[in-house]
């Protein structure tokens, strides 16, 4: 939960000053809540361990999901499925081209436009080939039978769609550019660099 320290109608809460107004009330949550945040605390912490330096920041890696699962797809597609802006995802796309995870193809239908698809390499990570998270998933799931798999599996997604419909846009745009570098000063995020073809 927000740590909040308040005085008078402002409250500060991770390094950012916030009316009263926008903080949702706060309540004291059931033990099953503050567990299961535990539990997850725990699986990110330790993945991100263990993982090192080689894997790609979350914003990256869910990006990179949808563009496998979905391509070809538009950069404005893309950030609409992530919920976050376009200049945002623009610069998560980037990142993911300069480490050679995905890759610009023409629109067959539209010249002026260009597609995200996912390279080899892309392919690879998300599919656990050259993810070390991945593979440390695979040995902990596979430690679990059938039924439980499945079971973990539907409760997981079911508890992702939740989690995603209740988060705001801030925190949601925070957590999609996590580990890629903030637009240049001065620089308007919305620009469109020299020579770039429109992919919307």
């Amino acid at each position: 939960m927000r740590q909040l320290n308040c005085r008078s109608d402002i409250c500060f809460s991770e390094g950012k000053y916030l009316s009263k107004e926008t903080i949702p009330a706060q309540r004291e949550v059931p033990a099953d809540v503050a567990a299961v945040q535990y539990d997850l605390i725990r699986i990110v912490r330790t993945l991100r361990v263990r993982a090192g330096r080689d894997a790609l920041a979350s914003g990256a890696a869910s990006a990179l999901y949808t563009v496998v699962t979905n391509a070809p797809i538009r950069t404005t597609e893309l950030a609409d499925r992530e919920g976050v802006t376009t200049p945002t995802m623009s610069r998560v796309v980037a990142a993911l081209e300069k480490s050679g995870m995905v890759a610009r193809t023409d629109d067959p239908t539209d010249g002026r436009v260009t597609l995200l698809v996912a390279t080899a390499d892309g392919e690879a990570y998300v599919h656990g080939k050259t993810s070390v998270k991945a593979q440390m998933l695979a040995t902990a799931l596979d430690s679990l039978d059938a039924d439980q798999r499945v079971e973990l599996t539907q409760s997981l997604g079911r508890l992702g769609d939740a989690v995603a419909a209740a988060c705001d846009a801030a925190a949601c745009e925070a957590a999609a550019s996590d580990g890629v570098a903030p637009a240049e000063p001065g620089r308007r995020r919305t620009e469109r660099p020299p020579g770039r073809r429109a992919d919307e």
